[in-house]
């Protein structure tokens, strides 16, 4: 969703994003992400200017959506992309991939700030914290990690997943971590222990989405279809 609450873009493995109105589902623009592959994840900056689309190739584009024009074309991944995160003020992108590695990128000027292994398998469900000096990441070797995007250091791992962590959701206070995982639970985590708060195990196999709505409720998407 663009934070107008009108506009809402949708992307997917044709390599399309489209920008539709949500009152009437109208098509308003598509782009097109060309040789550049099916669209695996998005994020759009907080004033609803641009958006960032991670690629099946490895590629990450940035979408000028004023213009509805591609502003850059980051190829840094050399294996498919399973995670992009837009900071709180809009400037950067954090986008992590398939083998674990991930980078930071300044989407203004379009350089990349860092690239570092992050994770032993793919990293999934990144997002930033509300400084914008840290950030999370899920992965298919079973944590979740905080960074410091000033140091480039891990500041903090949530173990307890026995399967690949798939998506994660901060809390609108941002003292609890919610994550889901291909093991078939949801948990909450500490966001300053690092300690489990609560697990939730419904027995209905993978879970792959995750959000806490405004009140706290947590919502969860998974394999069972509900």
């Amino acid at each position: 969703f663009r934070p107008d609450g009108k506009t809402a873009l949708t992307a997917g493995d044709d390599g399309e994003i489209v920008l539709r109105q949500l009152a009437d589902g109208a098509v308003l623009h598509v782009f097109s992400a060309g040789q550049n592959g099916g669209v695996r994840n998005m994020a759009i900056s907080p004033d609803g200017k641009l958006a960032v689309s991670g690629h099946d190739t490895g590629a990450v584009i940035v979408w000028d959506l004023e213009k509805g024009d591609v502003l850059h074309v980051l190829p840094g991944h050399d294996w498919s992309v399973s995670s992009v995160a837009v900071s709180p003020d809009g400037t950067k992108a954090l986008s992590g991939s398939i083998d674990g590695e991930l980078k930071l990128w300044d989407i203004v000027s379009g350089k990349q700030l860092r690239s570092w292994h992050g994770h032993e398998q793919g990293a999934y469900g990144a997002l930033f914290t509300a400084d914008g000096h840290h950030a999370i990441t899920g992965s298919g070797d079973y944590t979740i990690k905080l960074w410091d995007l000033d140091s480039f250091r891990e500041v903090r791992r949530f173990e307890g997943h026995s399967g690949t962590v798939y998506e994660i959701a901060l809390s609108a206070d941002g003292k609890r971590l919610a994550s889901v995982s291909l093991d078939g639970t949801a948990r909450i985590w500490d966001m300053d222990t690092g300690n489990q708060i609560a697990e939730f195990d419904p027995g209905t196999g993978p879970i792959y989405a995750v959000a806490f709505a405004a009140d706290g409720t947590l919502l969860t998407g998974g394999y069972d279809r509900t």
